[in-house]
């Protein structure tokens, strides 16, 4: 009877493995021009799409966020790249067929259904951390905190460093919000905007965090203010009461890089018992803040700030400007240290200066739809090859290529 069972066991045993670590093996092909009699760079090209093939036909059955329409699977064309991780490639077969090279290959696909882009977080993405400015300056005098402007940014960008997909970046000196009342409805203004670009492309960076510190006051001014010495003195011992609470609240925004548009904002708020007398001045990176209760809730609020910005950047794509074009090929600002290999696609976009119905300028980026392949990694920099002249395309320095 026992024996019996052993088969049903091992198979629900095998459906329940399969459901916390969806895989399926794929056979897939994948196929490339020849060009130059370059096989090798052929058979790269074959073999990097028909990991892509494998990576698509997997989707087709682990994902839940891709959509079928008459058996065909709709899905932006790079986001193939990365619907699943590919691992244990054998090839089957590989065949040059007139100009094309043909490579078919077995695989292992395990769904990475974190992010609904599929983004697998490959490659790392830089991410610039500006200051954090006081819309009211005078509520920082009260322990001496004017130093939060920086101090703030700088405790988010110590946290980032150890994220593995970002690269923080340090502009904490940087204010990005002249006018701290209407920061940042939509975008930044032109002004701010100017400097933004002009910064970004100096750091190479494709995303910025910035903000702008709301609130920072007691939460009863009466107690905060008291001159009578019995009253303050009552105050002083009744040390666990909510007259003693101070409050923060900011506005954190995440901009592109490249074209200063606002991606996501949200506000931030807590409050801490502040018991410093008010003419004791602690600044906000010393060890007396970081003892008080305010500092101590200020701690776990940045704690869940980092958590939600690094997974907000998590599921973005990846983004480089490009510097230079030649007929085919293309320079980026992005190599190895970036995470990038040879054979890799890239989706160009074209940027350009669109206009408001205020006659305001807006800089955006518009897919063309055209691929272009990574040829040559250097450290920092690549080349890609389009399959077309970019004069054709209209491609030219300070478009952006993105990845997912």
């Amino acid at each position: 009877m026992y024996s019996a069972l052993l088969p049903l066991f091992f198979s629900l045993f095998a459906l329940l493995f399969s459901t916390l670590a969806p895989a399926v093996t794929v056979v897939a092909e994948g196929r490339a021009l020849i060009l130059d009699n370059d096989l090798t760079s052929a058979e790269e090209a074959a073999l990097q799409d028909a990991t892509q093939q494998a990576s698509m036909q997997a989707a087709v059955y682990v994902s839940s966020n891709q959509h079928l329409r008459d058996g065909i699977l709709e899905v932006d064309n790079m986001q193939i790249a990365t619907l699943g991780r590919v691992s244990d490639i054998k090839i089957l077969d590989k065949k040059v067929i007139g100009r094309q090279y043909i490579v078919r290959i077995q695989a292992d696909v395990n769904s990475d259904t974190g992010c609904e882009n599929g983004n697998s977080n490959r490659y790392l993405k830089s991410v610039a951390i500006a200051a954090f400015p006081l819309e009211r300056p005078t509520q920082a005098n009260r322990g001496g905190l004017a130093d939060i402007e920086h101090g703030l940014s700088r405790k988010l960008l110590q946290r980032m460093q150890g994220i593995e997909f970002l690269q923080p970046i340090n502009a904490t000196n940087i204010n990005l919000h002249p006018n701290l009342q209407t920061a940042a409805s939509r975008q930044l203004d032109n002004g701010a905007l100017t400097t933004v670009v002009a910064n970004s492309r100096n750091l190479n960076v494709q995303y910025i965090v910035s903000g702008v510190i709301r609130d920072m006051s007691m939460v009863d001014q009466r107690a905060a203010q008291q001159d009578n010495y019995f009253i303050d003195l009552y105050n002083r011992l009744d040390y666990k009461s909510k007259k003693h609470l101070r409050t923060l609240s900011f506005d954190l925004f995440l901009h592109d890089g490249y074209t200063g548009a606002l991606l996501w904002q949200k506000r931030y708020q807590t409050a801490g018992l502040w018991h410093y007398e008010p003419e004791f001045r602690t600044g906000f990176s010393s060890a007396a803040f970081g003892q008080s209760d305010y500092g101590q809730k200020i701690e776990m609020l940045l704690g869940e700030m980092n958590k939600e910005v690094a997974e907000e950047l998590r599921c973005r794509p990846f983004s480089a400007r490009i510097t230079r074009t030649d007929d085919r090929t293309l320079w980026i600002t992005a190599g190895k240290l970036d995470g990038l290999s040879r054979g890799d696609k890239v989706t160009v976009y074209r940027r350009s200066t669109a206009y408001t119905d205020g006659l305001m300028t807006q800089e955006q980026l518009t897919n063309t739809r055209a691929t272009a392949i990574i040829e040559e990694v250097q450290p920092t920099f690549s080349t890609a090859r389009l399959s077309q002249d970019s004069g054709i395309l209209n491609i030219r320095e300070g478009d952006v290529v993105k990845a997912w």
